[in-house]
């Protein structure tokens, strides 16, 4: 367990300012479009990793290396590369081609030598500021030293010429990134080379960060007839709606399932992303992958999670941040005592949002404050915003409520002091369960997010009985 990519000349200016712009532009026909990928940030983000004693050193923002050593680990490195086709292409689209161009700035060899690159897709997610040899996002290791990949996508061999391309087909692994094969439609690569260890291995290329847009890291995707590039993410301001509930184990106060139950309620109230807690993953049967699969039935929306069992197993009861918008990386950390925390790193509007959803013990006010300290500590590796969720078995005014709001604040107390916080008449101070012990809570770092809304529901039937001893919070953030 882990701790913690019309005329000729009218044409090709058309085509010389989407590489600029990053954006996709019609290349002939209808049936078929471009899109070209190479914005620093927002399309591709890139760093180099390096072995020996650089193994704890990122180099984001530097030029982008490759060299073989099995010798001497000081002199390894190799390529990270994520380019956003979560955004950029629609999911489900025929992809004709797509293919990634690197460009060499300099290289060791007599002049025109050749080295072999193999590109692999990488299964989990990375950050470019974060990465290096061991770590690869925050404070998660690579369960591999070196990077975790997948299967090869692709080779090429690289020219030590300055100036000279390295063109690679990725058309099959785009596909399957459209087609929803992954566990993100993210495009995340390493690139490495394979060969004998030689010191003219040496590659060096220029990176994302290079104010010459055509010299970046490009990937240029065509798509077939039919499918048509999305708008590219909106930077103008949004919203985030965000579901806090303890769904305690997928059964109701009757003691029959409440999964239909809990869906109903989602469908009802459209939050964009969610915190569960208790809830349940067996290798028979999955409570988030049945939930998610039910919801892109009823919404058409493709729901897409991150679960992680409380005390690290691989089945039984979790916690869980699932969502319909574009997930860029996953991560999930072990609390003292048998408790845990999933992460996802979103993008709402362009804006990159980090979501955590945990469930503290309910023993003890001392083994929370505990927690709550670690969990902060731990969340404080990721960037803002930052938003927090979950059953935190403390209630306002105690120890480990008071440690949070140190350096964070609680969505529903800033919703009533806005008065725009809504409950029910049997209600009206918010219980989630006995008392509030449910929470949203935004970071206080997090300025781009501004509570406008929280609402506690009832959810009681006829009969007077809930989907779940909790009720649910939704807190609606204005994202800028």
């Amino acid at each position: 367990m882990r701790q913690s990519v019309t005329t000729h000349l009218r044409r090709s200016l058309v085509g010389s300012c989407a590489a600029l712009l990053g954006i996709s532009v019609l290349t002939g026909s209808a049936a078929a479009q471009t899109v070209v990928l190479n914005q620093p940030g927002s399309q591709v983000t890139d760093t180099t990793i390096r072995s020996g004693a650089y193994a704890n050193t990122n180099f984001d923002g530097q030029v982008l290396i490759t060299r073989r050593s099995s010798s001497d680990p000081d002199w390894e490195r190799r390529t990270l590369l994520k380019f956003d086709t979560e955004n950029y292409i629609p999911a489900g689209a025929q992809i004709a081609s797509a293919t990634l161009t690197l460009t060499v700035k300099s290289g060791l060899g007599s002049a025109g030598a050749t080295r072999p690159l193999r590109v692999v897709r990488v299964p989990v997610g990375f950050l470019e500021e974060d990465a290096t040899w061991r770590i690869r996002m925050g404070s998660s290791y690579w369960a591999s030293p070196g990077g975790d990949v997948a299967e090869e996508v692709a080779s090429a061999n690289a020219s030590n010429v300055a100036g000279a391309k390295v063109v690679m087909d990725l058309t099959a692994m785009v596909q399957r990134a459209s087609d929803g094969d992954f566990d993100t439609r993210y495009t995340r690569l390493l690139i490495h080379d394979d060969a004998s260890e030689a010191k003219e291995s040496y590659r060096e290329f220029y990176s994302s960060e290079d104010t010459t847009a055509s010299r970046r890291p490009t990937l240029t995707i065509v798509l077939a007839g039919g499918s048509t590039p999305p708008p590219p993410p909106s930077t103008t301001s949004g919203t985030i709606k965000v579901l806090q509930w303890n769904i305690s184990q997928g059964y109701g106060e009757d003691g029959k399932s409440n999964i239909d139950r809990v869906v109903d309620f989602i469908v009802s109230q459209a939050p964009d992303v969610i915190s569960f807690n208790e809830i349940m993953k067996y290798s028979s049967s999955s409570q988030p992958q049945i939930i998610a699969d039910k919801l892109r039935a009823r919404t058409g929306k493709t729901w897409t999670y991150h679960w992680i069992q409380k005390s690290g197993s691989s089945s039984g009861e979790g916690e869980c941040v699932m969502t319909h918008l574009d997930i860029d990386a996953k991560d999930d950390y072990l609390l003292s005592v048998s408790r845990s925390v999933a992460m996802a790193r979103l993008n709402v509007n362009g804006r990159i949002v980090n979501v955590f959803s945990t469930h503290l013990d309910h023993q003890a006010s001392s083994t929370r404050l505990t927690q709550v300290k670690q969990l902060v500590a731990w969340s404080d590796n990721y960037s803002e915003q930052r938003i927090l969720a979950g059953d935190f078995n403390g209630w306002p005014g105690t120890a480990e409520i008071n440690e949070m709001l140190k350096t964070h604040n609680d969505g529903w107390a800033v919703a009533k002091s806005k008065g725009v916080a809504v409950a029910y008449s049997a209600n009206p101070d918010g219980n989630t369960r006995n008392t509030r012990i449910d929470y949203v809570w935004a970071s206080k770092g997090a300025s781009a997010v501004t509570v406008t809304r929280a609402q506690v529901f009832d959810t009681r039937d006829s009969s007077g009985k809930r989907p779940s001893d909790h009720n649910p919070l939704i807190v609606t953030y204005k994202v800028q």
